[in-house]
């Protein structure tokens, strides 16, 4: 017996000290970050940037006013540049939402739904027409809703059935992505919200816009008005995996809705809202504003759209890193100098996004990008 005493005491006194080392290596791991303006470059070019992207040592714009795309290096020598007619044949209208794939091809969406795949010198390869018509007229700019994986081109794309997405349960009742086939335009559609997400019920909320990256064969997808990040394994029929909430400290929401179809976000008050999301193999990064409440946003006129620019006095934009997919990062202050990010392709890789020129108040002849890098403390 007093053998049989030992032994469980010794084994007690080792699970307490695997236990007491287990306490220790999470005190000491440290997922700490701050983000760092490596360079700057110029590209020689002047006009407003209304959508990007950057992969592999090159980058994209459009310039809105022009219906203009520019290809530019890492050192900002421009590669390419090509204006696009808006009718005829060859009509490329709108080419907002840019995606360079892997092995270098660049697909295109407009705010209203037109597909494109591009050619190396940014002409027009061809338009990819799906066998129904999107009914969607936004999502463009520097919104994250066009991707590429296992050979077909993935896309916010709503109007399967002629179905509404300005719906009060469009978000609840259908699919919210098209697995397209460039070649040929056939299409399936993936990806319900989950349960998780309050956009599931049947109460009334601000609509929100929809957002998603794929890294390998994970899908993680946002609604910009909610802190969540739902995870999907597309191997496995878009199996739904896990959701995360990233827990921003300040993320502003005007909440459940007597009726359909209300509008309070940017009437009274400006809910948070998830502006970016990336993805990489080692996390996810998402990209947002905290919000502004009520009574700032009345007493200084910040529904008015001369106002708008103001905003960024009364609210933080915020870097967080969600590492695999469960461990959270700091809150990362991101300046109002640094404005839209063209892409976080790795967590250890450097990156780029364009200098907020009307915030610095300085007038330029040329487009300036930060060159940016996330460091662990």
């Amino acid at each position: 017996m007093k053998f049989k005493y030992l032994a469980i005491v010794i084994l007690s006194i080792s699970q307490i000290a695997c236990s007491e080392k287990k306490v220790l290596d999470l005190e000491t791991f440290s997922n700490e970050w701050e983000l760092i303006i490596l360079d700057s470059i110029q590209v020689d070019y002047l006009g407003t940037v209304g959508g990007g992207d950057f992969r592999n040592g090159k980058g994209v714009f459009y310039h809105f006013k022009e219906n203009k795309l520019i290809e530019f290096n890492s050192s900002g020598r421009i590669l390419n540049e090509t204006s696009y007619p808006k009718d005829g044949p060859r009509k490329v209208q709108y080419p907002t939402q840019l995606k360079y794939t892997e092995d270098g091809r660049l697909f295109a969406a407009s705010f209203m739904g037109w597909l494109y795949e591009l050619n190396k010198d940014l002409s027009l390869k061809q338009e990819i027409k799906l066998s129904f018509l999107s009914q969607a007229n936004d999502g463009g700019g520097f919104i994250r809703n066009l991707a590429f994986w296992n050979d077909s081109l993935i896309s916010y794309y709503p109007g399967r059935n002629g179905v509404n997405p300005y719906g009060p349960h469009f978000i609840r009742d259908h699919f919210l992505l098209e697995k397209i086939d460039p070649n040929t335009g056939g299409s399936v559609p993936l990806i319900k919200i989950p349960s998780t997400s309050r956009y599931s019920s049947d109460k009334y909320f601000e609509r929100p816009m929809v957002q998603f990256g794929i890294s390998g064969n994970r899908l993680h997808l946002a609604l910009s008005n909610e802190p969540l990040i739902h995870a999907y394994d597309l191997t496995d029929g878009e199996t739904y995996l896990s959701t995360v909430d990233f827990k921003p400290s300040k993320f502003l929401d005007n909440g459940e809705h007597p009726e359909k179809n209300q509008y309070i976000d940017y009437f009274k008050m400006h809910d948070g809202r998830i502006k970016q999301l990336f993805m990489s193999d080692k996390g996810t990064v998402v990209f947002y504003e905290e919000g502004i409440e009520q009574d700032v946003f009345i007493q200084n006129e910040l529904q008015l759209r001369n106002n708008f620019p103001k905003h960024k006095e009364f609210q933080n934009q915020v870097l967080k890193i969600i590492y695999q997919d469960s461990i959270l990062s700091n809150e990362i202050i991101v300046p109002y100098n640094i404005g839209s990010i063209l892409n976080i392709e790795n967590l250890d890789k450097p990156f780029y996004a364009l200098r907020n020129d009307d915030f610095i108040e300085e007038e330029q002849d040329y487009l300036t990008f930060y060159k940016l890098e996330l460091v662990r403390k």
